[in-house]
Formats: C-alpha cells, sequence, structure tokens
C-alpha cells in the first residue's frame, strides 16, 4: 500500500495541489484530529480491538480529504489507496465526523437550504474548444478565454 503521507512529507508543496491547504496547516489538522480520535478511542476501549491496519490515521485523513477537495467517487479512492470501496466510504465518514468536530461545527446535518425558494445561475458564457474561423465571435476579452456567448 502506497503511503501518501510519507511522499506528501517529503514534498509539501504538492499538499496545496492536492488537498487545498498548505502542508502546515493540514498537518495541525490532522493532529487535531487524530488527538481526538485518540480521546474517544480511549473512551470507549472496545474500538481498540482488531489487528493494527496497514492504512494508516494520517492515510485515511488524507482520503477524506481528497474527496471533500474533489468529490471522487469510493470506487476511484479505493483504487488509489489499494482499499476496499465499502472500507472507503466507512473511513471518510469516520473521519469526516472527527473534522467537523475540530472545525466546530456541531450538527452539519441541520444546515440546510429550506427557506431557499429560487436560485439562479449565469450561463450566458459556457468554455467551448477554440474555433477555426470567427474567432473574434466567441473570444471573450473579460475572461480572457473562448466562450460560446446566449445573449
Amino acid at each position: 500500500m502506497l503511503d501518501r503521507y510519507s511522499l506528501l512529507e517529503k514534498s509539501p508543496k504538492l499538499s496545496e495541489k492536492v488537498y487545498g491547504l498548505n502542508f502546515d496547516i493540514l498537518n495541525l489538522l490532522l493532529e487535531k484530529v487524530q488527538f481526538l480520535y485518540n480521546q474517544k478511542l480511549d473512551k470507549n476501549p472496545i474500538s481498540k480491538r482488531g489487528l493494527e491496519a496497514d492504512f494508516t490515521f494520517p492515510n485515511q485523513f488524507l482520503l477524506t480529504m481528497e474527496y471533500l477537495k474533489g468529490y471522487q467517487t469510493f470506487d476511484v479512492l479505493a483504487f488509489s489507496y489499494g482499499i476496499s470501496k465499502s472500507y472507503a466510504n466507512k473511513t471518510f465518514h469516520k473521519i469526516l465526523e472527527l473534522l467537523l468536530e475540530v472545525i466546530g461545527l456541531e450538527n452539519p446535518k441541520k444546515i440546510s437550504y429550506k427557506k431557499v425558494k429560487k436560485a439562479i445561475i449565469d450561463v450566458t458564457c459556457q468554455p467551448i474548444e477554440r474555433p477555426k474561423k470567427e474567432q473574434k465571435d466567441y473570444y471573450n476579452s473579460h475572461k480572457k478565454s473562448t466562450f460560446q456567448k446566449y445573449n
């Protein structure tokens, strides 16, 4: 199994590209989540049973952060971490609960948009491949790119 955390320690600049956070901040979050996890294990010793897993806690944390950054499917995450899909899902939800507690969201399930009646989505410019002919008709100087305009 690939130890992604040790690779990340060797090249911390990748942290921001892959997980969206500076390595120092990511490491601080990891320490807080791991401390909370260890506290919960001490309170409930039955959770300590079983064999020690090859899938280390830092890698479990990285799996959760990777999901939150890119919303990859659990199939993709399971394949990239060398674990089963169900174990990836179980790991994500276990770490997410701890992460939300560390961040300060007591009950994220209460956050809802029940009072929202309408949403407006601006689709007047859609990115397209650059056309070979009549490029001036499609170029958007504001966005510095080529867009299909629906005005």
